[in-house]
């Protein structure tokens, strides 16, 4: 079934990615994307050599703002962005007044342009940039005198390369684009994705990660490991209500730290006509979540096959009840003089430690199928 988290916090992984933009709707493509980018903003000038071509021109001004801004980020991606409209072959971008806004409007009015942002990709833990632009056929409307009166008193013209917008209130005077949606925004994030890949960073491993352990399923390559742990624990085999069970043998999760990293705990289940039964849950480092995650796991096993989720612990483990109930589990029965069938089985069970609560009775725990 893959892999889960438990639910937390959100913290990012390593390399960060620092945007050298102030644009708002570029931040939002990145985070929308699930990405948490640290923002920067260059304040470099943003005139260009009239002699680029327009796809130059947006490159150069991208390279300008991340050579700003990566000196004081090291060890990250520092991404800067630029974007001009070209029309006619002439490179365009935010209108100087209301007045040169609306006269730009006319003049694109029923016609194609070429919106070209660049962007530039600086990776600081060892120098490499990559430069590169992406470009997006524009079909503009044909608004009339008032809508374009109306539009420019907004004020959202005089912030946006080519005095329009896709994705606010200049959207309904864009006909169809041929391209990426994000260029026209600001920022393409196939591109992106390449660029990253160039760097040799998955765009994936950039997105904010829950706090607190991977859980994944049990592989056959865990059984061993997870004997010596049940065994350290508990010895084999292990009583529940439901037998005496080779945990070993039951579909189980595993709680690591990352992918391939060390694992720090381990739950196994079994499922009947009464629901999903908790047989083993195995915490190796107190106070990281480990419990918490694994029991979360086991509960979307449970809701996935929409049966109820129960465990049964001994009345001597205090902890584990406490535990549990904190979790939002009830107690639903007490089975009286349990631990006599246990003893059937392992007749070599311990008692009480000096001054410690007999273990008699098993206490069932619940989360309810309507919970």
């Amino acid at each position: 079934m893959g892999s889960l988290r438990n639910p937390g916090l959100m913290t990012t992984r390593t390399p960060s990615l620092v945007l050298a933009s102030s644009s708002p709707a570029r931040r939002r493509l990145l985070r929308d994307a699930g990405l948490a980018p640290v923002v920067d903003v260059s304040g470099v000038d943003e005139s260009f050599d009239a002699a680029l071509d327009t796809a130059s021109a947006v490159c150069a001004l991208a390279e300008r703002k991340a050579s700003a801004v990566a000196g004081r980020h090291p060890g990250a991606l520092v991404l800067g962005c630029d974007s001009l409209l070209d029309l006619d072959g002439a490179a365009l971008g935010k209108p100087a007044s209301p007045q040169a806004a609306a006269a730009l409007w006319r003049r694109m009015s029923g016609r194609p342009g070429t919106l070209h942002t660049g962007h530039c990709l600086i990776d600081t833990r060892s120098g490499q940039r990559t430069v590169a632009a992406a470009s997006t056929l524009v079909r503009f409307g044909t608004p009339g005198e008032q809508e374009i009166a109306d539009y420019v008193a907004t004020g959202e013209p005089g912030r946006v390369a080519g005095a329009f917008s896709i994705d606010g209130l200049g959207a309904p005077f864009v006909e169809s684009i041929d391209g990426d949606w994000g260029t026209v925004v600001g920022l393409s994030l196939p591109l992106l994705r390449r660029m990253l890949a160039a760097a040799g960073v998955a765009l994936t491993g950039l997105w904010p990660r829950p706090a607190g352990p991977l859980v994944r399923d049990l592989a056959d390559e865990d059984r061993d490991w997870l004997a010596g742990v049940v065994t350290a624990a508990w010895g084999l085999p292990v009583v529940s209500l439901s037998g005496a069970h080779d945990v070993t043998a039951l579909p189980g999760l595993v709680a690591q730290e990352e992918p391939g990293g060390a694992r720090l705990g381990a739950a196994t289940y079994r499922a009947d006509e009464r629901g999903l039964e908790v047989v083993t849950l195995n915490s190796l480092a107190e106070g990281r979540g480990i419990g918490t995650a694994l029991l979360a796991g086991a509960r979307q096993r449970a809701r996935q096959g929409g049966q109820r989720l129960w465990l049964t612990t001994g009345n001597d483990n205090v902890a584990a009840i406490g535990f549990y109930q904190r979790r939002g589990m009830d107690m639903v029965a007490l089975h009286r003089d349990f631990a006599d069938e246990v003893r059937k089985v392992k007749p070599w069970l311990p008692g009480p430690a000096d001054g410690g609560i007999t273990f008699r009775h098993a206490i069932e725990l619940e989360y309810g199928g309507a919970r």
